[in-house]
């Protein structure tokens, strides 16, 4: 897989939790060259965060065609 930053190696990518030691439930990619990661939940969030937002201005209309 391809880094989406960098367009470098991204490998499989398993992290432990450090303070336990024990696996955590991290099962994402990590790029080699620059070190992004990205997960389910990362990807999930950009998702979400990059649709498009209503304008937050009054309806042009009843202005004349100009925004207040």
């Amino acid at each position: 897989m391809n880094c989406q930053r960098c367009n470098g190696l991204a490998v499989s990518d398993d992290s432990f939790a450090v303070q336990t030691g024990s696996p955590a439930d991290f099962h994402g990619w990590r790029c080699v060259n620059c070190g992004m990661i990205v997960d389910d939940v990362i990807r999930d969030n950009r998702r979400v965060t990059s649709q498009p937002r209503r304008a937050s201005h009054p309806d042009r209309r009843r202005y004349g065609g100009q925004a207040a």
